[in-house]
């Protein structure tokens, strides 16, 4: 099941937004391992500056587990002005 749920975060990462997408980040905190953020890191690699926009921000808040999952957050985090 773990498994299913790392796949589905990476595909939730590759894909144009989607309505609640932000949401996958509550998956993503409750599979966190290795393998998630070694495929995470591969987006941030890659040629879709959607896929590197959204896989970055999920990583960057499995970083900071106390940080909450708002729009504001996204928002800021977007704009380059959320906290390190």
């Amino acid at each position: 099941m773990k498994a299913k749920l790392i796949d589905l975060v990476e595909i939730v990462v590759h894909r144009a937004y989607r309505c609640k997408d932000r949401e996958y980040v509550r998956v993503a905190r409750a599979v966190d391992s290795a393998d998630l953020r070694d495929r995470l890191d591969r987006a941030v690699d890659s040629d879709s500056p959607w896929a590197r926009c959204q896989a970055g921000y999920v990583h960057w808040l499995l970083d900071r587990p106390d940080v909450p999952n708002t729009r504001h957050v996204w928002r800021s985090w977007v704009a380059g002005t959320a906290s390190a």
